[in-house]
């Protein structure tokens, strides 16, 4: 099994003001391999310090 994170970094998407499509689209293609699954997923704003401590 591969596990699978979709994280997306996106100012609007992470304020609720925009839909996040791109990380929709990914768990779509996901959703597809039968071999994978997604373990975890967050839509957080595009600040290095978040980014840096989400990845941690």
């Amino acid at each position: 099994m591969i596990s699978i994170g979709v994280l997306t970094i996106s100012d609007s998407s992470s304020k609720g003001a925009r839909e996040d499509t791109s990380g929709e689209g990914i768990r779509a293609l996901v959703a597809q391999m039968p071999e994978a699954v997604i373990s975890a997923g967050a839509i957080i704003p595009d600040e290095r310090e978040q980014i840096e401590a989400t990845l941690r």
